[in-house]
């Protein structure tokens, strides 16, 4: 009982602490979310370019950012910008750094939608008339859309669980927020543990988000 006392104590007294962190990690991981739909989109149309002028500059980005440690991403971002004479906060090189990564990812996910629809349906509409603009968004986007919302979700969830990394630059999320209240308690796995419930509380809630998104979007098309 005295353990359980001591942990309920120990664990009330850092809860406001961990709520700011959480806070902080919720604005991190949606600013980063919103970066990366919006690269993926701007990257999209020169990925899926016929010109090899185009589209190789995209293709070996993609490469890149995929095949390289998120961690040291945000690394270099956070000691490379100084040198340039650029001087961000560590929130916003952890924000771009993620968000510089996942774009890549997106971008592969919507490309491949898009090719998986049928070039028969391409053909069809331009045979009854319809613009390729058009097709584009009355016919391929919707099946796209159905078709990438559970890799999409995925990968969403995923960039929220890589906030943590951004810890590693100084943001006081909440995975830092762990980590000091442990220096100073010299207690661990019930902080961790508690630092999990709130990454499991949001990363379910965005799931739920997500899944509601799909469903809604399935019965109006």
């Amino acid at each position: 009982m005295d353990y359980l006392a001591q942990t309920f104590h120990l664990l009330r007294a850092l809860f406001p602490k961990l709520v700011e962190g959480f806070g902080i990690t919720v604005g991190v991981g949606l600013s980063a979310m919103a970066l990366a739909l919006l690269g993926s989109l701007l990257l999209l149309a020169p990925r899926m370019a016929k010109s090899r002028l185009i589209r190789v500059p995209v293709e070996s980005y993609i490469e890149l950012m995929r095949n390289t440690p998120l961690l040291l991403q945000i690394y270099l971002i956070y000691f490379g910008l100084p040198l340039l004479g650029f001087f961000p906060s560590e929130f916003l090189c952890g924000v771009v750094g993620i968000a510089l990564q996942h774009t890549a990812f997106l971008v592969e996910i919507l490309r491949g939608g898009i090719e998986s629809i049928s070039r028969r349906q391409w053909e069809a509409a331009s045979a009854i008339g319809m613009r390729r603009l058009a097709t584009f968004r009355y016919v391929i986007l919707p099946q796209t859309l159905l078709r990438v919302m559970g890799p999409l979700g995925n990968q969403l969830i995923i960039l929220v669980k890589d906030t943590s990394l951004v810890s590693a630059i100084g943001v006081m999320e909440l995975t830092m927020v762990g980590k000091m209240a442990i220096e100073r308690s010299a207690v661990s796995i019930e902080i961790f543990m508690a630092v999990a419930m709130f990454y499991l509380a949001l990363t379910t809630l965005l799931g739920a988000v997500l899944r509601l998104i799909e469903q809604r979007t399935a019965a109006r098309l």
